[in-house]
């Protein structure tokens, strides 16, 4: 089961366009978003890391997502 809810994921769809949405399709954009969150946020801890911290802050999130995407 995905960390996203599929009325989010349809929320999400009909915001870019005024369109109908399966729940195959929600289900699909779902699981997509939950795994580059997961390679995104391994990224960012291992920015963290480098740089000594614990935490993982929003620098670490936005670095991250330059370097995967």
């Amino acid at each position: 089961m995905s960390e996203f809810s599929v009325s989010t994921m349809d929320r999400i769809i009909r915001k870019a366009a005024k369109v109908r949405v399966s729940r195959d399709a929600a289900l699909e954009l779902s699981a997509i978003l939950e795994e580059y969150a997961t390679e995104l946020s391994n990224e960012a801890i291992k920015l963290a890391k480098h740089r000594g911290a614990k935490t993982v802050n929003e620098g670490d999130i936005r670095a991250a997502a330059l370097r995967i995407h």
